[in-house]
């Protein structure tokens, strides 16, 4: 007689097999979707082509594993996209581990399958993207300094935490924020101090700085662009103190990590403080470690100026885990369910480009959904994480049949608007291409990166003229401006422009400037692009100067 599988591997068994059919419709998702590659994806795909240790503004990791899906499947859209759900797969495996680890079978269940679902990896999973490459890292290395933490890890262990946090600085600088993490556990718990005091930790410490080194030597012999944009882009030369941007701050974060999670996430250490097991305590502090700097940090930066909702992402790797842990061994509690229904009807008023009614509908189906699984639960919080698990499924089916459906269904949900850089690339450049072609143009310029890119991508087969981006600025400011206008390309230039405010300006670079029409793409919604044309010739660039920048002001 054979023995019945124990209680933890039969969680194991329901997890990957619950993890390889999210993985098969994700993938499956990428071949049937029609939507276009989005300019930023088209920018990682153009990196993609030429292997380097850096680039524009991003480290390398991203372009290297695009480059290497596109060289066995080529460069269709799927291609282009398809290691985003692999590669959150082996985030949610490794949390799994950590999870059944630290606080048991059920909490690793919860804590892999709630980021496998979190809205955020749903959105990542479709698209290729600096944090789909980042958060499978971190997650490793989450992993492998726990094990090293409870002096389980071999040299094996020690070796592939370098490597990944070295390869995450390589896909994210982001990982900056792993090694505040690694600073603050070893402030506060001897045993990580231990662990990285020790020849393993301080060969883990080394690899990551050797696999790092080389984009480090590739920024300092390239001006330091990527870190040039870095830095620009946390855009603090603006006004500083911008409190109204807290509150924008905190329901991206519903959105990201799901209002249950978030709002269970933000309350737990109030409600849940539960325990009096100093161990289990200290692993609660030791994952808050990797938690709350990040949401300190983003929070101060989209306070001072903004912050992008995604910038707090690695904050959920560990909050997936903590969560779990105060989830199942919190004992009932009514009012955390009231309360937790209550804040998720009034965030989903606050979705942007949807109607009123929609609104309301979510949240009030939302609100539902969580009160009923208070009922089947007996107002145990453990049912919390399954309500959220199941609000999230059913967003990512109605999120997959939108994207992979008629562009009527996404302008019936009221979301069009949210596709829109995703469609008609193929007729923008098969337009413009006419155009072109037509006036014998040799060179187009366009004033908008997101438009370079999706011409770059979709005429990658041949344009009739080179694609050129027009320089407001001295140098290039993005890697599409990185190629300049100069003889004989400038010759007959056809100018394609979206951004009127630009116009006066171009139009003080060239000798003639003559109108020659507009192509306008429809992209559902009523949205379009909108491009006005413009016959140019004799380019001769003002220099980029404080009283040129004046004489165009109003």
């Amino acid at each position: 007689m054979t023995e019945a599988p124990a209680p933890q591997d039969r969680i194991t068994r329901l997890f990957f097999a619950a993890l390889a059919i999210l993985v098969i419709m994700r993938v499956g998702g990428l071949f049937l979707s029609p939507l276009n590659l989005g300019p930023d994806e088209a920018q990682y795909w153009r990196w993609g082509q030429t292997f380097d240790w850096g680039y524009f503004s991003k480290p390398p990791l991203i372009a290297w594993v695009i480059g290497a899906t596109t060289s066995v499947f080529g460069d269709s859209e799927a291609a282009v996209r398809l290691a985003a759900p692999l590669l959150h797969a082996i985030a949610a495996s490794m949390l799994f581990f950590l999870g059944r680890t630290m606080y048991g079978a059920q909490a690793g269940l919860l804590a892999g399958l709630g980021y496998a679902l979190m809205p955020g990896v749903i959105l990542s999973s479709a698209v290729i993207s600096t944090d789909g490459v980042l958060l499978p890292l971190w997650s490793t290395a989450l992993f492998c300094l726990w094990r090293m933490r409870q002096g389980e890890a071999g040299w094996v262990t020690a070796l592939i935490l370098g490597v990944a946090v070295g390869a995450g600085f390589l896909a994210k600088y982001a990982m900056i924020y792993f090694g505040i993490g690694i600073a603050l556990t070893c402030l506060f718990d001897p045993p990580t101090r231990k662990a990285m005091l020790s020849w393993k930790g301080l060969a883990a410490l080394g690899l990551a700085l050797a696999v790092f080194a080389p984009h480090l030597v590739w920024n300092a012999a390239n001006d330091f662009k990527t870190v040039g944009h870095t830095v620009d882009n946390a855009n603090l030369g603006g006004p500083l103190l911008n409190p109204e941007n807290a509150g924008k701050f905190l329901t991206d974060q519903m959105a990201v990590f799901g209002p249950v999670s978030f709002l269970v996430l933000l309350g737990g250490a109030f409600a849940m403080r539960g325990s009096k097991d100093a161990s289990v305590l200290g692993r609660d502090r030791w994952l808050l470690c990797f938690i709350v700097p990040v949401l300190v940090i983003i929070m101060g930066q989209a306070v001072l100026s903004r912050a992008h909702a995604n910038w707090a992402a690695t904050a959920y790797p560990a909050a997936s885990i903590l969560i779990a842990g105060w989830m199942t061994r919190a004992g009932p509690a009514p009012r955390l369910w009231l309360g937790i229904a209550a804040f998720t009807f009034i965030a989903a008023q606050f979705i942007p480009d949807m109607p009123t009614l929609g609104r309301l509908a979510i949240g009030g189906g939302f609100a539902f959904a969580i009160l009923a699984f208070a009922r089947g639960f007996r107002n145990r919080p453990i049912g919390l994480l399954w309500a959220g698990m199941a609000i999230h499924a059913a967003v990512a089916v109605a999120f997959t049949l939108i994207a992979i459906g008629p562009v009527s269904w996404s302008e019936g949900a009221g979301v069009a608007n949210a596709f829109k850089r995703t469609r008609g690339w193929e007729e923008t450049m098969a337009a413009l291409a006419a155009r072109a072609e037509a006036e014998e143009a040799t060179a187009v310029l366009v004033d908008e990166r997101e438009n370079w890119h999706g011409l770059d991508y979709y005429g990658r087969d041949g344009f009739p003229a080179p694609v050129l981006a027009w320089r407001r600025h001295d140098g290039a400011k993005s890697y599409s401006e990185e190629n300049e206008l100069v003889p004989p390309l400038d010759e007959r230039v056809l100018v394609a422009s979206v951004r009127k405010d630009f116009r006066p300006r171009m139009r003080a670079d060239f000798e003639t400037f003559t109108s020659a029409g507009t192509i306008e793409i429809p992209l559902g919604g009523g949205r379009s692009r909108r491009m006005k044309l413009y016959l140019t010739s004799g380019f001769d660039p003002l220099a980029r100067t404080p009283e040129w920048e004046a004489r165009f002001e109003g």
